[in-house]
């Protein structure tokens, strides 16, 4: 399934994720039905939900309460009544208008609802208020740029992260990937050498979105390359690409899914020399099953050929057909932190040494702090995570005595931690420990990390 790099850009009062990958993403979320202004959303049966409408029955014996109303646009807007939300906060611009945040806030629905036009009217009154900060002004910028970004018919991202990585037990692993059940990263993980070792590394990734009438087509690529000390053989070099329209699933007049299907190519170079290429396809599927909760999957299918390298001898013996499947949980816990779940297998079919069988479980949390403005920088976004591994062959392996399935299991876990030094730069830290059991001797080993690096977004 590709790979991801853990990376990340920031934004004023917020450090989010960014999409170093060449793997499949999903950006589309399910839209609630359209509820009438000043009503509660009776859509969805959540604490946000209930609060709103609590707050609005309230406001139904006190209409003209500022805080009330401010409070009420809060929670409808929480619990998926953006209508609703909007309607309130523009209810509080008549009692009072001295409130440029509302307008950005206005402004920042408007864009949501795709009403470009009258996100950038409340914008320009922003900016007119009298007295208003650099630092409103400021953020009256960035979302000016995102929405001029979101109302083109095309638009880009770009991320870069440049740095330095120790390995107690030096391996072909790209620094910082996140591991897929079958992916690149995975297979190359398992090539080590059983000494220290430092590698400088660099990756980037372009993000394109063309909309074509109600189709999003969406093409990432990504570029690695990594140049391990004293250890050539090491030297790690990989393009992918993906591209694919993203579209929603309706079935009798009833959204089910945002999906996009992709197909998908990578050249991997180990030792300066090709390693692996492989193409194939996939398809994505994201849906909210609540204001905090939104389950995906997705199914890929690729072919690998590899080519014979000095650390690899016989590396053609993996050539194979890789099926993988997986499945997430994503949990907003609060604005500011997030509990991610994802799960993946794939069955290898290998053309010379027969098939296998991988499992991945992957657990994170990612906490967003938010340093004191005297500081100069921040936010800061911490994310422990921990994976268990296992990896099965489907048949004894005849070259031993007595003939025995080769097994092997694994325990990774760690934490990131990006801070955000201005709007377009961050710095990022990963510290990662692996530990590796098996019955095949061979197999057995643990690896620790510590990735130090500098991260770019546009």
């Amino acid at each position: 399934m590709g790979w991801q790099i853990w990376t990340g850009a920031r934004q004023r009062g917020r450090l989010r994720p960014a999409a170093l990958s060449a793997l499949l993403t999903v950006g589309a979320a399910l839209a609630g039905p359209a509820v009438a202004a000043d009503q509660p959303a009776p859509f969805a049966d959540t604490p946000a939900a209930h609060e709103a409408d609590d707050l609005f029955q309230q406001l139904l014996k006190d209409p003209k309460n500022v805080d009330l109303t401010f409070r009420y646009a809060q929670a409808a807007i929480k619990s998926g009544n953006i209508e609703g939300g909007i309607s309130s906060l523009e209810r509080l611009l008549l009692l009072d208008r001295n409130f440029p945040g509302v307008k950005i806030q206005l402004a920042e629905l408007y864009a949501d609802l795709k009403a470009y036009n009258t996100a950038k009217a409340y914008l320009a009154q922003a900016r007119a208020e009298p007295g208003v900060s650099q630092e409103t002004l400021a953020r009256i910028d960035r979302v000016q740029s995102e929405i001029d970004r979101a109302a083109s018919k095309t638009n880009y991202t770009v991320n870069a992260l440049a740095g330095v990585r120790y390995q107690s037990n030096a391996s072909a692993e790209p620094a910082g990937s996140d591991i897929i059940a079958g992916g690149v990263p995975q297979t190359l993980s398992t090539i080590y050498i059983r000494k220290p070792g430092w590698d400088l590394f660099g990756t980037g990734n372009i993000q394109y979105i063309a909309e074509i009438g109600d189709l999003k087509l969406e093409t990432n690529a990504i570029a690695y390359y990594s140049l391990a000390f004293g250890h050539s053989f090491l030297d790690l070099g990989a393009i992918e690409a993906n591209s694919g329209p993203r579209f929603d699933l309706d079935f009798g007049g009833i959204h089910f899914a945002a999906a996009r299907a992709y197909a998908v190519a990578n050249e991997v170079t180990l030792g300066n020399s090709q390693f692996l290429h492989s193409a194939g396809g996939g398809l994505s599927l994201e849906r909210p099953l609540n204001d905090k909760l939104v389950a995906s999957g997705f199914y890929e299918y690729r072919r690998e050929w590899f080519d014979n390298v000095n650390i690899l001898p016989t590396a053609t013996l993996l050539n194979a057909d890789v099926h993988s499947v997986g499945a997430g949980l994503l949990y907003h816990v609060t604005d500011d932190a997030d509990l991610n779940f994802q799960t993946s297998y794939a069955l290898t079919d290998n053309v010379g040494i027969g098939s296998n069988r991988g499992l991945v479980f992957h657990l994170s949390y990612s906490q967003l702090i938010t340093l004191p403005p005297g500081w100069g920088v921040g936010p800061l976004n911490l994310t422990p995570a921990i994976y268990r591994i296992y990896n099965r062959d489907n048949s004894p392996d005849s070259g031993t005595i007595p003939p025995f399935v080769p097994s092997t299991n694994e325990w990774r876990y760690g934490i990131t931690a990006k801070l955000g030094l201005t709007d377009e730069l961050a710095a990022n830290l990963n510290l990662v420990r692996d530990v590796l059991t098996s019955n095949v001797v061979a197999n057995r080993g643990a690896n620790t990390q510590a990735i130090v690096g500098l991260i770019f977004s546009y």
